[in-house]
Formats: structure tokens, sequence, C-alpha cells
């Protein structure tokens, strides 16, 4: 008796068109939003996509780019709004008392700037913001929320690992930001740095403290390791954890936390499509702000003594944490990229003009804190 032979072409998987086997499948949107045949019988996705599939590739690019823009021109603005009210209250109160001298403006916005109403005023934007374009956004490209937090295999052990590898990350990016600044600075470039030591109002402290450790990590993750890498991955987890990581890096304009951010960027975002969840990379976030957050206020309240044991336990710390990556790197293996998917990855990238153009936003802001720096 003759066998019969099945010469039907096997069905695509929506979640990995691609066949990698070094992608976490569950973490993956379903690709049938950017070519709906892809159930049809027989149907097989080329080494080069066609017009089609790239405008439609490009379209959760731009829609990114986009949101990202409004979210960089409105945190800018609303802030602005904010601090002149506040100095609008603070000049009608000492108009009151006495006649306000012709530079009392500029004054006002230097003592707002070191006021805790400053960095509770930047709280309200940068998270009120963020948490806002990570919704409307999910919400345009039909991803919800929930879907951010389907934790798959994670615990207590594995949250505390996670912890030591960032701090090493802290630690290692630091001496690298140091030794970029020093290569710069020999060229006679000073480069820009913002001012983040603590200051000793106790308000400010509290202010400082919260938006750091609890504001910061939740919302930025939120809406870059959410929002943004989710639909970057659409193609591919490798490109999409790299270029939200860069996002993140020229987020802050500036060197020491671009190399930061990028490097740890990278790690949040691999520990995000391994767990199918933001939940590892907050608190990995929130671990990493916290030890930078305790030493500046230590250091501000010369607390000698107990920055010394800090230190110590840092340390200890960050040398279990380069154990725990050794064997990370030995037993696990980041995301690579098919053939098909290189092609629907970077040279796509550059042709969306929204994404290209918030980067160059942020590029651009970060050069010309280093113009002003050498003025």
């Amino acid at each position: 008796m003759n066998e019969q032979v099945n010469t039907e072409t096997p069905a695509i998987n929506p979640k990995n068109p691609f066949e990698n086997e070094t992608e976490f499948t569950d973490y993956n949107s379903d690709y049938g939003e950017i070519v709906p045949q892809i159930r049809m019988e027989g149907c097989q996705i080329p080494l080069l996509p066609n017009r089609q599939e790239k405008s439609r590739i490009r379209r959760y690019e731009n829609i990114v780019g986009g949101f990202l823009l409004g979210h960089f021109v409105l945190m800018n603005v609303l802030f602005l709004i904010l601090g002149e009210g506040f100095v609008w209250l603070v000049s009608l109160a000492d108009g009151a008392m006495t006649e306000l001298p012709e530079n009392y403006h500029s004054l006002a916005w230097e003592y707002f700037n070191n006021t805790s109403s400053y960095t509770a005023i930047m709280m309200l934007c940068i998270a009120g913001c963020s948490i806002a374009v990570t919704c409307l956004g999910c919400k345009a490209t039909k991803i919800p929320i929930s879907n951010l937090f389907q934790t798959k295999n994670f615990n207590f052990g594995l949250a505390i690992s996670y912890i030591m590898i960032a701090l090493l990350i802290q630690t290692a990016t630091g001496w690298l930001a140091i030794g970029i600044e020093d290569l710069l600075e020999g060229v006679g470039i000073a480069s820009y740095e913002p001012d983040l030591s603590t200051s000793q109002n106790i308000k400010s402290v509290m202010m400082d403290f919260i938006y750091s450790v609890i504001v910061a990590p939740i919302t930025e993750e939120l809406l870059v390791r959410g929002f943004v890498m989710k639909n970057l991955c659409r193609v591919s987890q490798r490109f999409g954890i790299v270029m939200s990581a860069f996002f993140f890096g020229v987020w802050h304009e500036n060197i020491p936390q671009f190399v930061l951010a990028f490097v740890a960027g990278c790690f949040f975002g691999y520990l995000t499509v391994k767990h199918n969840s933001l939940i590892p990379s907050i608190t990995a976030h929130m671990a990493v702000n916290l030890c930078a957050t305790v030493f500046d206020i230590l250091e501000t309240y010369h607390l000698d003594t107990a920055y010394d044991i800090f230190e110590v336990f840092y340390m200890l710390l960050v040398i279990a944490g380069a154990v725990l990556l050794i064997k990370m790197l030995i037993t696990e293996r980041f995301p690579r990229t098919t053939p098909e998917q290189a092609e629907r990855g970077v040279r796509i990238a550059l042709t969306s003009p929204l994404l290209m153009g918030v980067l160059l936003c942020h590029i651009g802001s970060a050069v010309f804190m280093i113009i002003q720096e050498n003025i």
C-alpha cells in the first residue's frame, strides 16, 4: 500500500512567522496585522518584503515616532506653563511686599529650580505624559495594557539575580562613561552632564526619592519597554530591544546617562521579552535608581561611615552580579535575527520619518547642550 505524501505547505505561526527559534514567541504580536494573508493556505513570507508589507511595518514605526514627538512637545510645553505659573504666584507674593527688580523673572526661575516644587512639577509632567502616551499609543496600535504584564516564569530569586546584574551594568557603564568623557576632554570637548545631586532640603530629598525610585522606573518602563518596544518588536525582537534601548539612551540627552540607559535598556528589554512582562524590568530599574539615590543622599549629608558601609555592600552585589551575568551569557542567548527579519529592520526604520524625527530631536537637544557647555 502506497503511503500518501503530504505536499501541503505547513501553516505559518502568526507569532513566529520567520521561524526564529531564539525568540520568545509568547511576547510577539500577531504578524497577521502586517501580512493579513498569513493564515491563507500556501502563504509564504519572501526574503524581501513587498511595498505593502513595508508600508504596514513603517506605519507602526511612525505611530511610535508620532506619539513620542507628542510626548516630547507636550512634556516641555506643560512644564513651561506650570513653571511660569509658579513664578507668577511667587511674583504676586513678592510684589505685594516690595518693588520687583528688572531681572526678577530670571531670579524667580533660578529659585524655582532649587525648590521641591520643581521636582514635583517635573514628576507630574513626565509621569503624566508617559502614562497618557502609553495608553493612547497602545490603543492606537491595538495592544491591551494587560498584555504588558502577562508575567511568565518569574520569581523572587530571579528578581534578586536581575537586580545584581543591573547593578553591575550600572557600575561598568559608569566607568565607561568616565572614559568617554576623558577622551572628549582630550580633544578639547567638555561633555554636558546634568546636576543630579540631591538638595539638602528635606522636602526636595523626599520628592527626588519618590520620583527617582518609584515614579520614573514605572512610567519609563511603561513608555519605552511597553508601548515603544512592543511595537518595534513586531518584526524582530532583537531590533525592538536594541532600537528602544537606543531611544531610551538619547532620551536622557547626555553621555553618562546615555551609556547606562542604552546598555541597561538592552538588558531590561531582554527581561521583558523573556518573561512577557514589564515587572522584571521595573524591579531592576527601581533597584538601580534606588542605589544611585542612596549614594547621593549619603554624600549630600556627609554621612561618610554610612556611605562606606553601603559602598561595600553595593560592591558585593556587583561582584555577585558579574558571576550571574557570566552564567546567563553561557546558558541563555539574546534573540538573533533571521535574514528575512534583517530585511525588515533598520532599512525600513530609517525611512520612517516620524521615528527618525523624534530621535533627531533628542540627539539635537543633546548636541545643543554640549555646544552650550563649550561656549
